[in-house]
């Protein structure tokens, strides 16, 4: 299955979040699960974020960089202020990976790009 290009867009200094429902072509969730990672990278190629699902237990109150719910293939993606207060307002690249398991047991965990592209940083004017 070939990645799907979606252009994302963050204002400097917000707390940003997206939920991404990975379902087949019947509506049925695919099985997501550990590890996902979401990389961030400005136009040189340097790491400027990156996101992982979490390898132990999140204490309450606490929002996971990557959070998945495998029952209704549901990923909710995060980023907190002060990181996206420390991205240059520009344009980057990304791309979203994930683990899913579609219960075959030769086939096990399949690591699969989801999607990519583009992510704009609009410049914050207000500061709270």
């Amino acid at each position: 299955m070939a990645a799907a290009n979606v252009p994302l867009e963050i204002d400097q200094g917000e707390d940003w979040t997206i939920s991404i429902v990975y379902t087949d072509d019947f509506d049925q969730p695919y099985n997501i699960t550990e590890p996902c990672r979401m990389d961030i990278k400005n136009n040189t190629g340097a790491m400027q974020i990156s996101l992982t699902t979490p390898e132990t237990e999140i204490p309450p109150g606490y929002i996971p960089e990557i959070g998945v719910s495998p029952e209704i293939g549901l990923m909710q993606i995060h980023i907190e202020d002060t990181a996206t207060a420390a991205l240059k307002p520009g344009v980057y690249k990304y791309d979203l990976f994930v683990t899913v398991n579609d219960g075959n047991e030769y086939a096990g965990n399949q690591v699969q790009r989801l999607i990519y592209g583009d992510v704009v940083v609009n410049q914050r004017v207000t500061q709270l």
